[in-house]
């Protein structure tokens, strides 16, 4: 129990860890935006209509639409309570996330590994920012690992009802993010193995526990489907399940580009490519996913891992408990394959693993990088010419300066050249009017200034299309970038447009601060040349 209390602690840290970071958090995350959207769709339009118009997986935006109400009550409406509300959901989600970890841990090793699982996953600087931003991730992994654990739990007492929960679980994990969905394919897979080793084949076809967590999951992803129109509209499931792109929309109105810009050859993509060589085939992608998943464990805590996965044996023994959590490492080693499968499959087709793609392997490691610390720290103590109490006290301290380090490091200042979008959002809110719109290309500053009537990076053709269009957002660094995008957004603010107010931001000796043109649409783009 006393274990159990310690916990509390942890999630009490965490929690602070998390409000902490929310306060200095400026403006969300670019992908956020998009859920932010979706979640005032929610609030004003039909839930049915809001799933088939987005293209993210509805249950986070849906909980942020929710949680707006009760933030904006405290705080006032307005775009900060949507990022605070989205910012909650995620720190919530992180927080529901350490119980099925402790569980997972406990079930293997004892409590005490089990707490300082939950203790090293709070510390990861890169989990804990992913924890409280804008994005579905928290959400995604809190299901995945409940999940996993409900599915260990059916494993262990051959029970159909823990498969249920498991099954619905994961299909409402995988509402919030495609790849929870390899969650209950992992507690499958593992349930059908045990079947197989301990009943023989005949059993796959008349246990109830295989049969329970199909068709809830299949309850799950079917309505979403049916609501949808489609099992997923995320590229990477489709091409993953031979899908195919999705349906090509056709317009019934068609959008070019303004007469004169049509044969200009401009460059208008969302983004600035990354300029990394795409990843060439399952070698590239297991590389890359290695060295992510080192970096996120900070490199300490991998070795770890590596150490409290190679002595298990000996720290269940030295735990007094042989052997012990087989159906929980069942799952997790199942879980593993099948999500490393999983994202070598999405990197081989689509040439790119992002960080957030290692985080599930980040969380699942920390189990046995907690073992792997608790048993070096056994076996270390005696071996130094110091008293027991003083060990524990140089544990403490150790601990203390480990936390206070990476708490700060979480809590540094980041993404800083974002402040020049949030100063750009906040001069627009005062000077632009009901009827000017505004074309921002990161999305921010329109944000900020609480316009939804405007453009976003993947609207530029419709926005210069547009007679009321008077103001373009830029990043300084998009203007520099040397790209075609650079040159085409250059020559077009040259043609018709006059700088309004520049707000300079310098990171590292360098002017990576935004800009704000006034935009004067030329009553024809005739003789323009980028």
């Amino acid at each position: 129990m006393s274990h159990r209390r310690w916990l509390l602690g942890v999630a009490a840290f965490a929690a602070i860890l998390h409000v902490a970071g929310i306060a200095r958090t400026l403006v969300p995350a670019q992908d956020g935006l998009k859920f932010l959207a979706a979640a005032r769709r929610f609030q004003s339009e039909p839930w049915v209509d809001v799933i088939r118009g987005t293209d993210q997986h509805p249950l986070y935006a849906a909980l942020v639409a929710v949680a707006e109400p009760i933030v904006a009550a405290v705080m006032g409406p307005g775009p900060d309570a949507w990022r605070v509300a989205a910012q909650g959901v995620s720190a919530i989600a992180s927080l529901l996330l350490l119980l099925p970890l402790f569980a997972l841990a406990r079930a293997i090793f004892d409590e005490r590994i089990a707490l300082v699982a939950a203790f090293v996953y709070v510390l990861l600087p890169v989990p804990a920012e992913v924890g409280r931003d804008t994005l579905a991730n928290a959400v995604g992994m809190a299901g995945m690992f409940t999940c996993l654990w409900l599915g260990a739990r059916a494993i262990e007492r051959d029970c159909w009802r823990f498969a249920t929960a498991a099954g619905l679980v994961g299909g409402l994990a995988y509402t919030a993010r495609p790849e929870a969905i390899l969650a209950p394919a992992a507690v499958g897979l593992a349930c059908g193995w045990d079947l197989l080793r301990t009943h023989g084949v005949r059993s796959l076809a008349t246990a109830p526990a295989p049969a329970a967590l199909g068709m809830a999951l299949l309850a799950c992803v079917g309505s979403y489907a049916l609501a949808k129109g489609q099992v997923s509209e995320k590229l990477a499931i489709r091409h993953a399940a031979g899908l195919g792109s999705q349906i090509k929309v056709l317009r019934s109105v068609p959008q070019p580009l303004p007469k004169g810009l049509e044969w200009a050859g401009l460059d208008l993509s969302p983004k600035e490519e990354s300029g990394g060589e795409p990843l060439r085939g399952p070698a590239d992608v297991l590389l890359q996913l290695g060295r992510r998943w080192w970096d996120e464990m900070c490199w300490g805590f991998a070795i770890m891992a590596g150490w409290g996965l190679v002595r298990r044996r000996f720290i269940q023994a030295s735990c007094g408990r042989p052997d012990a959590g087989r159906a929980e490492r069942l799952v997790l080693a199942a879980f593993v394959a099948t999500y490393v499968g999983g994202v070598v499959l999405h990197g081989s087709k689509l040439g790119y693993v992002s960080g957030r793609h290692a985080l599930p392997l980040v969380a699942a490691s920390t189990i046995f990088a907690a073992a792997g610390i608790v048993i070096c720290l056994r076996r270390l103590g005696p071996r130094l010419p110091i008293s027991p109490a003083v060990w524990r006290g140089a544990i403490v301290a150790g601990t203390v300066i480990v936390a206070a380090g990476l708490g700060w490091y979480q809590l540094r200042t980041g993404h800083e050249s974002r402040r020049g979008h949030w100063l750009a959002g906040r001069w627009l809110a005062e000077v632009a009017g009901p009827g000017e719109r505004i074309l921002d290309t990161r999305g921010w500053a329109r944000f900020v200034a609480g316009r939804g009537d405007g453009y976003d990076p993947w609207h530029v053709r419709q926005a210069l299309s547009d007679r009321g269009l008077a103001y373009v957002v830029v990043g300084r660094d998009e203007l520099e970038a040397g790209s075609r995008r650079a040159e085409s957004l250059n020559a077009l603010l040259a043609f018709a447009a006059t700088p309004a107010r520049d707000f300079p931001v310098m990171v590292d000796g360098r002017d990576v601060g935004t800009r704000v043109f006034r935009m004067n649409q030329p009553i024809s783009w005739e003789g323009f040349r980028p």
